[in-house]
């Protein structure tokens, strides 16, 4: 999980700040963001020549190869950014030995030491990894006591504020031991403050603010608003085009990720490869939540063929799987269902195809399963009438619990969507009438769902209520998209 982590939230974590060398740095600043590495190696380098003694040249060298080596996975990368990545910070150190209160010197101390502690965190040193983040928190915090109005050092401590919050437990051990602390909504009002009053790092604090507004606050419209500020000043960059992807996604706008994807191969950046290769993936899954299943199949195919280690890799075989139980070919099901066991259990996605294949492994998947699934198909793809339409009539006849229970929170919500809030409360309520196996997200959800239909018709009361029960069950499957969508809620209530 960490990997996955680190690889989404610091990849831009102070890449490319402004630098005051000379003219070459904001060239070679500008190349990089139009992923042009060749010609922004080239200004960066000329910038050393002309300044040795100056860290900026370096950093600007360093942080783009880390950023390559995430793109690509070439251990080259790795050891190039190591190199320039040491030369920095000894003329970092430098200039702070000859005055230990230069803000500008601690501001990209702790930028270098958040690009130090991704790139050990990619090498799975998970302790140097969060050492590194402790003494890139501290030196933002420096520069802070500094200059109190040094708002780009606010940003820094607003990325790991937020990013922190998403460490799982297993690294909890590494997180007491360095006295890291996190808190997402400090973390957001310094990126708001960094966005408005920062100098040096506006896209960096831009993207993330995208980020937060997708995953923590399921505000994809105001998340939506600042990718598209970036990708109008860098059209061809794939990092804001896969973000921007994922954002339509959860916003259930397939066909307008799908537009965003094909961006991202039509560029075919060769050296971020592993974007190229996660939009295969992310593709594969929007033609599987439209019901085209043999495209699914076929970009989940290419993802796998590609892919260089084992994110995603259990839940692309999965739903391969699933499709082709769907298109009758139980054979070919059978045998990606057991591949689905070999992805990255780190990652919540991998976890569940595990878990599933698990279930379904041994005797296939059941007609009720494979029509709950096509179910829920239809409502990714914001088609909740046909959702409506087919499970209240079919709702009684699915018999196991798990199953009974996704039909629910589907037509509960499908419910909500097409105005019907009633029938969306009664739906929510009956899911608590049953136990669940591996559906237990269930019921956090249906908790939720009733505060959205209370909070829709202005029970605010009502709506707090089942907000703080949904938060109290929200420890299963989905944790992190159930409790983005809580907070949503939370605060649409707070500036009401």
């Amino acid at each position: 999980m960490i990997k996955k982590i680190v690889f989404f939230v610091f990849i831009f974590s102070g890449l490319f700040a402004q630098g005051n060398i000379n003219g070459l740095l904001s060239k070679g600043i500008n190349s990089a963001y139009n992923l042009d590495f060749t010609n922004a190696e080239q200004s960066f380098h000329k910038a050393i020549e002309l300044a040795p003694e100056s860290p900026l040249g370096f950093y600007h060298v360093a942080q783009l190869h880390i950023w390559i080596y995430l793109g690509s996975k070439d251990p080259g990368e790795y050891l190039i950014f190591l190199k320039y990545s040491d030369m920095a910070l000894e003329r970092i150190k430098k200039a702070l030995d000859k005055d230990k209160n230069d803000e500008l010197m601690l501001y990209y101390l702790g930028n270098l030491r958040t690009l130090r502690a991704l790139a050990f965190a990619m090498n799975d040193s998970a302790l140097d990894a969060f050492w590194e983040a402790k003494n890139a928190r501290n030196s933002f915090e420096e520069a802070i006591d500094i200059n109190p109005e040094f708002y780009d050092a606010y940003g820094g401590i607003g990325v790991f504020d937020y990013s922190l919050t998403y460490i799982p437990g297993m690294f909890r051990w590494a997180i007491n031991l360095t006295g890291l602390s996190s808190d997402p909504n400090r973390g957001l009002k310094y990126l708001l403050a960094s966005y408005k009053k920062g100098k040096l790092n506006k896209i960096e604090t831009t993207y993330h603010l995208s980020r937060i507004y997708t995953e923590y606050l399921a505000d994809y419209d105001s998340a939506t608003v600042y990718l598209n500020e970036l990708l109008s000043k860098y059209p061809k960059n794939t990092l804001f085009l896969y973000q921007k992807a994922l954002t339509l996604i959860r916003d259930k706008e397939l066909g307008k990720a799908e537009s965003e994807l094909n961006k991202i191969l039509r560029i075919d950046n060769k050296k971020l490869s592993v974007i190229n290769s996660l939009a295969r993936f992310r593709l594969g899954e929007i033609h599987f939540s439209k019901n085209q299943f043999q495209k699914s199949i076929n970009e989940f195919k290419i993802f796998l063929e590609k892919s260089k280690d084992f994110d995603f890799v259990g839940m692309a075989n999965f739903k391969i799987a699933l499709a082709y139980a769907i298109l009758g070919n139980k054979e070919e099901s059978k045998k990606y269902l057991s591949d689905a066991k070999s992805g990255n259990l780190d990652l919540f996605e991998d976890s569940y195809a595990k878990n599933r294949a698990e279930k379904y492994e041994e005797n296939g998947f059941s007609e009720d399963a494979l029509f709950i699934f096509k179910m829920n198909n239809y409502f990714e793809s914001g088609k909740y009438s046909i959702v409506f339409d087919s499970l209240s009539t079919e709702i009684k006849n699915i018999k196991e619990n798990d199953l009974r229970g996704v039909g629910l929170v589907l037509l509960s919500e499908s419910s909500i969507n097409l105005k019907n809030l009633p029938e969306a409360v009664s739906f929510a309520e009956m899911v608590s009438s049953h136990d669940y196996t591996y559906e237990k997200w269930v019921q956090p959800y249906s908790k939720y769902l009733i505060a959205r239909a209370n909070y829709i018709v202005k029970e605010d009361k009502l709506a707090n209520k089942f907000l703080g029960e949904a938060e109290d069950l929200n420890n299963y499957d989905f944790k992190e998209k159930i409790q983005s969508q809580i907070n949503y809620i939370k605060r649409k209530l707070k500036n009401r």
